[in-house]
C-alpha cells in the first residue's frame, strides 16, 4: 500500500485551489464582457414621439392661401377708406368694392339694379326709379347717397326719429345739427366731422355721405 505523506498532499490540494479559482475567474469576466457589450433597449422619450411644430405646420393646410387674397383685399380697403361704413359702403373704395358691397346688400328678387360702373342704384316700380347715387374721385368713392326707398331696403321702415337715433348710435356720430341748404327744401339733420366727411338725413330717411375739408384744411383757408 502506497502511503501518500502530508505534505505531498497538501500541495496537490493547492494546485487544486489554483486551478479552481482561475477557471471560476475566466468564466466571470467572459460574463461581465458579455453584459457590457449587449444593446440596452430603451422606451423612446415623449419628445421624441411628439410631431414637431414644422410636422404640424406641413400636416395643416395653408389657410394663408386659401384667404390671403381675400384678407389682403379687405384689410387695403379698410386702410384706404374712412368715414362710417354703412352697409359695406366707406369713402374711398374704389367702385369694384362699392359694387361687391351693394350686391350683397340688395336681396335676390329686389326690384333694385347697380349700374355696372357703381354710380347708381335703380329701382324699378318705385316713385323715384333712381334710388342711389355714388360719386367718384380719381377712383375712388367722395360721396353716396341712399334715397328713401333704398334706405328701407337696407335698414328696414322706421320713423324719421327712430332712424336718426339708430344712425348715430351705430356710426358713432356724436350729434347732428338742423340745416337747411335752400329755403326751398325742408331742414334736415346733418353732421360734419374736423376729420374730412360729413353725413346728413332727411325727414324721408333719405341719407348722404360726402368728404368735405378738414378742420385742418380749413384753416388753412385764413392763413
Amino acid at each position: 500500500m502506497k502511503v501518500i505523506t502530508y505534505p505531498r498532499c497538501l500541495f496537490a490540494l493547492s494546485v487544486l485551489m489554483l486551478l479552481t479559482v482561475s477557471a471560476c475567474s475566466e468564466h466571470s469576466s467572459q460574463t461581465d464582457t458579455s453584459s457590457a457589450s449587449a444593446p440596452v433597449a430603451t422606451a423612446p422619450s415623449p419628445a421624441a414621439q411628439r410631431p414637431t411644430s414644422a410636422e404640424k405646420a406641413a400636416d395643416q393646410p395653408d389657410e394663408a392661401d386659401e384667404n390671403g387674397e381675400a384678407k389682403r383685399e379687405r384689410e387695403q380697403s379698410a386702410a384706404g377708406s374712412y368715414g362710417p361704413r354703412i352697409k359695406g359702403v366707406a369713402l374711398g373704395q374704389s367702385p369694384a368694392e362699392v359694387r361687391r358691397a351693394l350686391s350683397a346688400l340688395l336681396p335676390i328678387g329686389n326690384p333694385c339694379q347697380v349700374s355696372a360702373d357703381a354710380v347708381r342704384v335703380v329701382c324699378e316700380g318705385t316713385a323715384q326709379q333712381l334710388q342711389g347715387t355714388f360719386t367718384y374721385e380719381s377712383g375712388k368713392l367722395s360721396g353716396f347717397k341712399f334715397y328713401s326707398y333704398l334706405s328701407s331696403v337696407a335698414f328696414g321702415g322706421m320713423s324719421f326719429n327712430d332712424f336718426t337715433s339708430n344712425f348715430m348710435k351705430a356710426y358713432d356720430i356724436p350729434r347732428m345739427d338742423p340745416a337747411q341748404d335752400n329755403p326751398m327744401f325742408s331742414q334736415y339733420l346733418r353732421y360734419r366731422d374736423d376729420s374730412g366727411w360729413e353725413t346728413g338725413i332727411y325727414p324721408d330717411n333719405t341719407f348722404y355721405v360726402k368728404s368735405v375739408a378738414t378742420a385742418s384744411q380749413q384753416a388753412k383757408s385764413f392763413n
